[in-house]
Formats: structure tokens, C-alpha cells, sequence
């Protein structure tokens, strides 16, 4: 009889991730949709968030590159039972105060944002690395696709429910998008307490959906035992030798920095105070941004393959361009719907080319601090953005933002069209320990 291959025997390792994956990741989405709605659609102070997001994001930009050290010195698997058991009880510790006081302080409402926003700090780096340790090699593009689809379909369907849970629907007529339409039943609007209990239940059962899986390496790391400094400085020295990566890198993920900043800063204010809308128009462009990106999963590594996946980097960067056009002259509920929909589309695509690119060239014993790095030069880019937008002349005049984001990844576009040609044509340096 025939040996099992190892990416055979690992399949249903990586099924129960991404089932667990898919538990918490479809409450989170309903949590961090959530916060910045209550923050700017309930208590009215977009600011106040806007500088919550900034501390936050000042934070991530230590712990990301301690994060990509923990990715790469310890079992991955061990990690995401840290996080799950971590945000358990985080969550359904500040849920419970809620129900017993009757309110949720916004100090724990901005706790909670952050402990689950440092927790993607870590989740990510260990998910990518985790599912490139146990994969083979042939499988990198369509496992790529299998997160982004996963991922986004939790968010459309997260969406979906966050725009009934955070407003409630009321039997009768309702008018929306020009129509009206009949609802049949009533559905009282969830507190921020329900909607905790709710995600901290889920990740309660990711915990125990991880700590049964079972697999075996196929990407074999090496111990590494020199300090925190020296396995830091490991990642910075494998993209100092492939300088052509980092810059790429780089540029493709500018659409990453647009979309953060959309999701926590300008789109809850955009649609509240420009659009004169409510929680629900907030979900359901948040639903359209998970669905665009749910159809790019399904095609982008279909289209770009190898040497095209730099062509399709360029692509979907002029796509989120031309998207912040539109919005900076139209101010059209179903318009900004669809815009949004352009933005998952490309934020997603952009995200299987470079999870794609960098399985493909950067080894698994630095993946963790690799993309560590890349999060952080992310996270400055976006603390520049928030504290800019989150000044009162960028509240009051919205178009200055969405022109100035056209217009930045317009040059990341061009500098990748710059190097197109060198990139796809240099080999990469290989690590060694």
C-alpha cells in the first residue's frame, strides 16, 4: 500500500482551522462592526474613536514585530489555543459586567477593540504560517483563496446579521435604497452586551474545536535560541537580500492601509453624517465590501497566476483607486454600496496575491517576522492616515480624504509598474540559519 502523502494527511488538520476559524471570525465581525457604531452612531463622537483607533493602532506597532517572533519560535497551534482561551474570557468577562451593571463603560467597549485588534496581530502571521507549515507547495494559490473565501464569507454573512442585531427591525413598512418593503416580524436591537456574550461564546468554541487537531509538518523549522533582538533582526536581513519583495510587498499592501482606515474612521462617519443613514446601511456596505471580496476569492487565483500575480497587485490597486474617485463627487446610498463592493473586491484579491507571493518565495522559518515587518510599515502608514482623518476639517470634508487615498494608490500602483519588470525576473535569496 501507498504512503499518504503528508498534504493529504493534513487536510482534515486544515479544515477543523478554518471551521474554527470561521466561528470566531463570524462573531468578531460582528463585534468590531459594532464598536465603531456605537462609538459614532449611539454616543456621537467619531473623533473620540478616531483617536481610540490611533492609540490602539500606536500599540500594534510594538507588539506586531514581538508577534512575529512568537510566530516563528513557538507550535502555531499552541498560539491560536492562547488567543481563543484569552478572548474568552476577555469577552464574556466585560459581557457580564454589562448585564449586571445594565452598561458598558466606552472604556471597555475601547478594551475590547483592542485586545481584538492585537489579537489579528497575531492571528494572521500565525494562521498564514501555520497553513503554509502543513501544506504542500502545490497547494499555496488554492489554500490562498480557501482563507480569503472563508474569511469573507463570515464577514458578508457577519454583515448581514450585524445590520439586524445593532438596529433592530421593526414589522411594517420600511423605505430603503427608494423602496419600500414590507417586514413581517420585529426584532429588538441587540445591546453591546448580547453582542460580547455572543462573540465570546464563539471563541470559547474555536478553543475547543483547536485543541483536538492533529498534523504533521511539512515545512520543517529549525530551534532557534538566540534573543528576541537577534531573531527580529533575522527577518530584516532575509528582506534586506531580496529588496525587490519588500518594496512590492509594500506597495500591494497600500490597499490594506485604505481599507482599515475606511472600515474604522471614515465609514461610520460617511454614512451617518454624508449619507444621513443608519446601522443598518452601515452593515449592509460592509455586507457588499465581504461579498466583492467573496468574488474575488472565488476568481483572482484563477486569473493570476506566477508572474501575473504582480500584474494583478497593479490591477486591483487601480481598482481601489478609481472606487475613492467616485466616492470623492457622489453621495448615493446604492452608489457607495456598490463602491464598497469594489473595495472588498480589491482588498481581497490584493490579499490572495500576496499571501500567494510571499508562500511562494519567503521560506516558513521567517514567515512570522517577514510579514511582522510588512505589518508594521502597514501600521504606520496607517496611524499617519487616522490622526489625518480624524482631524475636524477631514470630519467636515470627507471628498479631501477619499481624493487623497485615490490619489496614494495611484503611485503604489506606479511603483510596482516601475519594478515590474526586475521582480518578475530576479531570483530570491534563500534563508539560511
Amino acid at each position: 500500500m501507498s504512503q499518504q502523502s503528508p498534504a493529504l494527511q493534513n487536510k482534515a488538520a486544515i479544515i477543523q482551522l478554518f471551521i474554527a476559524n470561521t466561528i470566531s471570525g463570524f462573531a468578531q465581525g460582528i463585534s468590531m462592526l459594532a464598536i465603531p457604531w456605537y462609538f459614532t452612531g449611539i454616543l456621537g463622537q467619531t473623533s473620540l474613536f478616531g483617536f481610540i483607533y490611533f492609540g490602539v493602532t500606536i500599540i500594534s506597532l510594538f507588539w506586531g514585530l514581538f508577534a512575529g517572533t512568537l510566530v516563528d519560535r513557538y507550535n502555531r497551534k499552541h498560539l491560536f489555543l492562547l488567543e481563543t482561551a484569552g478572548g474568552a474570557l476577555m469577552l464574556l468577562g466585560v459581557a457580564a459586567f454589562g448585564f449586571y451593571t445594565g452598561n458598558v463603560p466606552y472604556y471597555l467597549v475601547a478594551l475590547i477593540f483592542g485586545v481584538t485588534f492585537w489579537a489579528y496581530n497575531l492571528h494572521y502571521p500565525a494562521l498564514y504560517a501555520f497553513v503554509q507549515e502543513i501544506s504542500d507547495p502545490a497547494h499555496y494559490g488554492k489554500l490562498a483563496s480557501w482563507l480569503e473565501i472563508q474569511g469573507q464569507l463570515t464577514s458578508a454573512i457577519a454583515g448581514g446579521i450585524g445590520a439586524i442585531l445593532l438596529s433592530g427591525i421593526t414589522a411594517g413598512e420600511q423605505s430603503f435604497l427608494g423602496q419600500t418593503w414590507y417586514i413581517p416580524f420585529h426584532i429588538e436591537a441587540w445591546s453591546i452586551q448580547q453582542v460580547f456574550l455572543l462573540d465570546g461564546l464563539t471563541y470559547a468554541l474555536s478553543f475547543l474545536l483547536i485543541l483536538p487537531l492533529r498534523y504533521k509538518a511539512i515545512a520543517i523549522r529549525k530551534k532557534e535560541t538566540v534573543s528576541i533582538t537577534a531573531r527580529m533582526k533575522i527577518g530584516a536581513d532575509y528582506l534586506r537580500a531580496n529588496p525587490l519583495i519588500f518594496v512590492f510587498i509594500n506597495a500591494a499592501y497600500f490597499i490594506f492601509v485604505t481599507t482599515m482606515v475606511i472600515n474604522y474612521i471614515l465609514m461610520p462617519n460617511f454614512v451617518k453624517n454624508y449619507l444621513h443613514s443608519g446601522a443598518s446601511v452601515y452593515a449592509i456596505a460592509d455586507a457588499a465590501f465581504a461579498i466583492g471580496a467573496l468574488i474575488s476569492g472565488l476568481f483572482i487565483s484563477r486569473l493570476f497566476k506566477d508572474n501575473n500575480l504582480v500584474k494583478g497587485a497593479i490591477f486591483m490597486t487601480f481598482v481601489s483607486a478609481s472606487a475613492f474617485l467616485v466616492l470623492v463627487f457622489d453621495r448615493h446610498v446604492w452608489v457607495f454600496c456598490l463602491m464598497l463592493l469594489f473595495f472588498g473586491l480589491a482588498n481581497s484579491g490584493s490579499r490572495i496575491i500576496r499571501v500567494s507571493y510571499i508562500f511562494r518565495r519567503v521560506p516558513n522559518q521567517v514567515i512570522g517576522r517577514v510579514q511582522s515587518i510588512f505589518q508594521v510599515i502597514n501600521v504606520l502608514f496607517r496611524l499617519f492616515f487616522i490622526a489625518l482623518f480624524s482631524l475636524p476639517f477631514f470630519v467636515s470634508h470627507i471628498s479631501w480624504a477619499f481624493g487623497i487615498f485615490s490619489a496614494c494608490c495611484v503611485v503604489a500602483a506606479l511603483i510596482i509598474i516601475k519594478i515590474y519588470k526586475p521582480l518578475t525576473s530576479t531570483p530570491t535569496t534563500n534563508y539560511h540559519s
